[in-house]
């Protein structure tokens, strides 16, 4: 009688998700577990309302549950991996997929989850590896095409990148980090033109998205192609990321000032470059190049990107 209503309990659960209602569906969760602990599936249950809510470390403690009651429950193997990933775990969640793998060689959304955690891990070729396996079988997954992007970006294939940034976007026209992806991707190939046009796109995806802003108005400020600088268009999304912001983030105000000294407001650039350099957030180096941007202020030059 207790497992049936702990069924009726999940089954609720998950109708509250449906609807929006993780904290619902948590109390629900939690009373399963209470009138069936021995249960592995309502530990897992209980796993994913809180990794819903990302509540990662008590989601691993309760899908490690589940698999001590249950080891060839690889759903709550794949639960316990992901949540560890976040965590910043991401050999023991590649150990955990493992497993899965062994148990179930089908079971192909593993390998997703463990080219995740090889990138956390700062293995790229494995985790291009995951990607690509995974893509086999599931070739129309924006986010994977993604992922494998940037995994590309990391070793330095931005070629290749580029393409499966494309392909991401062709399947998935909302995937913003793909815009912005491709164009920083464009950029370090000199293509400047073309990351201008990414990272327009991306501000216009998400206009309260002050990275993308930023981004934008970095290069638009301070590209050395004359034909991509544009101070007007700069000074506008600079601004916009710094409202966006709270004027508060000093790598925001770094680009403020850049704006304004590629709009020819040398004065004002050097006055927003100082408030960036009295707050906190640069690492050292990048409070010298600051520093370095500020005398060029005040000497009436802007400042150009290597």
């Amino acid at each position: 009688m207790e497992g049936r209503l702990a069924g009726a309990l999940r089954e609720r659960a998950r109708v509250y998700l449906r609807l929006g209602n993780a904290e619902l569906a948590l109390a629900d969760v939690s009373e399963a577990v209470r009138m069936d602990p021995a249960g592995g599936v309502n530990w897992q249950a209980r796993g994913e309302v809180e990794a819903r809510l990302g509540q990662h470390r008590e989601a691993a403690a309760d899908f490690g549950q589940a698999v001590k009651l249950e080891p060839d429950n690889i759903v709550a193997r794949h639960g316990l991996a992901s949540s560890l990933t976040l965590l910043g775990e991401p050999q023991r969640a590649i150990a955990e997929l493992d497993q899965v793998l062994r148990i179930d060689p089908r079971y192909v959304a593993a390998l997703l989850a463990r080219g995740e955690a090889q990138a956390r891990a700062g293995r790229n070729d494995e985790a291009l590896k995951d990607y690509s396996a995974y893509l086999e079988a599931n070739p129309q997954d924006a986010y994977a095409r993604f992922r494998r992007g940037v995994a590309l970006t990391r070793l330095k294939r931005d070629e290749d990148a580029i393409a499966d940034f494309g392909e991401a976007i062709r399947l998935d026209g909302r995937l913003l980090s793909a815009y912005l992806e491709r164009g920083r991707a464009y950029e370090r190939l000199g293509r400047a033109e073309r990351a201008v046009l990414d990272l327009s796109d991306a501000a216009e995806l998400a206009p309260r998205f002050a990275p993308a802003h930023n981004e934008l108005a970095w290069l638009l400020a301070t590209a050395r192609a004359d034909g991509v600088r544009n101070g007007k268009k700069a000074l506008e999304h600079a601004r916009t990321a710094a409202e966006l912001s709270g004027w508060t983030n000093p790598g925001i105000l770094d680009t403020y000032a850049a704006a304004l000294a590629e709009a020819g407001d040398f004065a004002e650039a050097a006055k927003w470059q100082e408030k960036a350099l009295e707050l906190p957030g640069f690492g050292a180096r990048a409070q010298e190049d600051a520093r370095g941007r500020l005398a060029l202020y005040r000497a009436g030059k802007a400042y150009r990107a290597p």
